[in-house]
């Protein structure tokens, strides 16, 4: 959505952020940092990948502005 600078425009701003910043301590993180980790179950990499390509979407769709 247009940065409007609204309560709306904000959460979601906030959102997106919280979303992204938990995909990276949640996600990325353990299985980049601890290579230890074993392979995941199918339905909870499946779960993994949908929260990210919902989060990719945002990103894709959004607008940079300067």
């Amino acid at each position: 959505m247009p940065g409007d600078g609204s309560d709306t425009f904000k959460s979601v701003y906030r959102g997106a952020a919280s979303l992204a910043g938990g995909c990276f301590a949640g996600i990325r993180n353990p299985h980049s940092h601890e290579g230890g980790l074993s392979e995941l179950p199918e339905h909870e990499a499946l779960e993994q990948l949908a929260v990210i390509s919902v989060l990719a979407r945002w990103v894709d769709s959004a607008t940079v502005e300067r």
